[in-house]
């Protein structure tokens, strides 16, 4: 049975979130560049869960200083980091249509469910 694109980044998604709420960290991410949508993708999606658990964090925040310090880091994953993640998806789109390249590449991982 042929997966589609869309079910595929679900599956993505869902493994990468279940393994970084799994491991209760904020996680880093280390930028990267790259051909691959597939990483591209992922990255953004770790960049999200980063995100809402630094709003969470601010839930449980004691002071002004501590507020202000997680809303910087809240500002520079949507004002810096995701602006950068969605143009790499923007180019890798492009450049796939100008030259008439696929996007999917061969991967090392293994995601469940996942036959191709």
């Amino acid at each position: 049975m042929e997966n589609k694109v869309g079910d595929v980044f679900e599956d993505c998604l869902k493994t990468t979130i279940d393994r970084v709420l799994s491991e209760g960290q904020l996680p880093d991410i280390e930028y990267v560049q790259t051909d691959n949508l597939g990483e591209v993708v992922e990255k953004l999606a770790i960049l999200h869960i980063r995100t809402w658990m630094l709003e969470d964090k601010i839930q449980e925040a004691k002071t002004d200083e501590e507020i202000a310090f997680l809303k910087k880091k809240i500002d520079i994953c949507f004002k810096q980091k995701r602006p950068n993640l969605v143009q790499a998806i923007n180019l890798l789109v492009e450049n796939s249509i100008r030259h008439d390249k696929s996007l999917r590449e061969d991967s090392v991982k293994l995601y469940k469910g996942l036959d191709s």
